[in-house]
């Protein structure tokens, strides 16, 4: 068996219960945060694989993560059990055959990350890194009810106090599902029990976020190509190790090398009867003869030894692009172009939708950075969306749901909220001039039509309202930009880098690439011109960026 995204859980014979490596792989494969903490060893023995498996309550549409890893099940340190899910699972049933061979993709998986020394990744972070005191894992935003727990300084009071407090709290714009979120309702319940008095800072301390930690990441792929292979100059190489010695008579000399990994390609010439004979020797970044799949050192052709340097590579450095998957729903001629997963790694249930393989996406944004009329940067959405948002109201309305239930998905009634206060703090920090959306028309020509009704009302009325009210402290407002689109040709990112095509069709022919935009458009056919789109947006002077950065926003509200 082989750990693939086919295989990331297995149930316990006769059980509701299973084990799940699902964040352990996108954590690996995609690049979403390490929810284990715990740092996978580059000695492959020091590497538990219960540590990385998450115990898991299985049903018929997915699985709701229990708490805890199959090491904390093992060594008696359990999660609290939901009531719904009976009794906890048998230990015994951990010697099942599915179980074992489970276990052992899991390790072998860890020993294939373990063998890494590095994963090259094409493309920035969304934000800085967070901190210990950033309570949704995630800079810039903060917790309205921690906040005003904080402003109480040395305040104490008994259980039945502190309720009317935080319910007075409530009238003054505290968010219902903060304050449901947080933990405090039932820490207060057990309060007013014990009739003991606690300080602001111990309900402070009381307040438990970690389910509603954000994490946000861009969609990301492994690259085609790991090396890029150029003529070799007079550039000092290690010396190779393991590699057959020079014969009388015999030149060696590097004919490629790739400027980033070091890896190179060595022609072997000697003489025989027969004439000059020539093989090839794949040479690693440190100085290692890679050999083929007889185990061989020389290789008949330099393709062959290339393929070689290539596999190791990928094995040892690979390289992952952040092309995203849905590139030809935006338009061309934007440069780092992104698609950015707002998850919600933590949260125990798991919901998938059916544009991504990554569990609790709350959100996902599609856009890149372009030029407007006056030479400003824009931070252009092309798309935002909530599958789990609209998969919850369809359950509410067809009466399968109740808002008001403990398990109910945090944040659903706040995504366009959230995406676009994610969206603004990260336009601050990419330091761009300004904010764009397309207007719900671009959208309904995009998709032909279907469902124009939502998609007028998102991206002309609620997008809108939205941002006008997150920026309306800023003293700015809303208004309409201008971004430059191709007409009659195309400019799209690849791993190569970007590509210029003679129109906008996907089969046009390719007119050249380049490393940069800037250069790409050296490449723009005569005649070729683009038309300036009018789109919603807001935009951000040196001081606001500087601002909002320092203010941040609540999550919630």
């Amino acid at each position: 068996m082989t750990l693939s995204p086919q295989t990331l859980e297995v149930r316990l014979e006769g059980s509701a219960y299973g084990l799940s490596a699902r964040r352990l792989w996108e954590h690996t494969e995609s690049g979403q945060i390490n929810v284990f903490q715990l740092a996978i060893s580059t000695e492959p023995s020091r590497n538990d694989p219960a540590k990385f498996v998450d115990v898991a309550w299985m049903y018929a549409t997915g699985l709701s993560l229990l708490g805890c890893t199959l090491h904390d099940w093992k060594n008696g340190r359990d999660a609290v059990y939901a009531e719904a899910n009976g009794e906890p699972p048998d230990r015994g049933q951990l010697r099942s055959p599915e179980v074992i061979a489970f276990l052992k993709a899991v390790a072998k998986h860890l020993e294939v990350v373990a063998e890494r020394r590095a994963t090259r990744d094409q493309h920035g972070d969304f934000f800085p890194a967070a901190t210990a005191k950033d309570t949704f894992g995630s800079p810039f935003v903060f917790s309205t009810l921690q906040r005003l727990l904080q402003d109480m300084g040395k305040t104490a009071a008994d259980g039945k106090q502190w309720e009317g407090t935080v319910r007075n709290l409530e009238n003054r714009g505290l968010r219902s599902d903060e304050l449901r979120r947080s933990g405090l309702l039932h820490y207060l319940e057990a309060l007013k029990q014990s009739g003991k008095k606690v300080t602001a800072q111990q309900m402070l301390d009381a307040c438990d976020f970690s389910s509603a930690r954000l994490s946000v990441i861009p969609v990301v792929g492994y690259a085609q190509r790991q090396l890029n292979f150029v003529p070799a100059t007079e550039h000092r190489f290690k010396r190779a190790a393991k590699a057959p010695k020079p014969q009388a008579g015999q030149e060696r000399h590097v004919v490629e090398f790739d400027p980033v990994l070091g890896y190179r390609i060595e022609e072997v010439e000697h003489q025989t009867l027969w004439g000059t004979e020539r093989h090839w020797l794949a040479i690693s970044h440190d100085g290692r003869t890679l050999p083929d799949s007889q185990n061989k050192a020389l290789f008949e052709t330099p393709y062959w030894a290339a393929l070689a340097s290539k596999k190791d590579a990928k094995k040892r450095f690979p390289k992952r692009v952040a092309l995203g998957r849905w590139n030809d729903h935006a338009w061309t001629g934007g440069q780092d172009y992104r698609e950015w997963l707002v998850t919600l790694p933590y949260y125990p249930n798991s919901f998938f939708s059916t544009h991504f393989s990554i569990r609790n996406v709350l959100a996902h944004i599609r856009c890149d950075i372009r030029d407007g009329p006056d030479d400003e940067k824009v931070l252009m959405l092309h798309e935002v969306q909530s599958d789990w948002a609209k998969s919850t109201r369809d359950a509410i309305d067809m009466l399968e749901a109740d808002p008001a239930h403990e398990q109910f998905p945090p944040l659903w009634r706040e995504w366009s909220s959230l995406t676009m206060k994610l969206v603004l703090l990260h336009a601050a920090y990419q330091g761009v001039d300004a904010v764009g959306w397309t207007k719900g028309v671009h959208q309904v020509r995009r998709y032909e039509g279907f469902g124009a009704k939502g998609l007028k009302q998102l991206y002309d009325q609620i997008l809108p309202r939205e941002v006008n009210r997150l920026v309306k402290p800023f003293g700015i407002a809303c208004v309409e930009l201008g971004v430059f689109v191709p007409e009659n040709f195309s400019i799209k990112q690849s791993e190569s880098g970007y590509e210029v095509r003679a129109s906008t069709l996907r089969r046009a022919s390719l007119l050249g690439t380049a490393a940069t935009l800037e250069e790409a458009r050296r490449f723009v056919p005569d005649g070729g011109h683009e038309i300036l789109y009018e789109v919603h947006g807001v935009r951000l002077s040196a001081e606001t960026r500087q601002i909002m950065l320092k203010t941040g926003f609540p999550v919630w509200g």
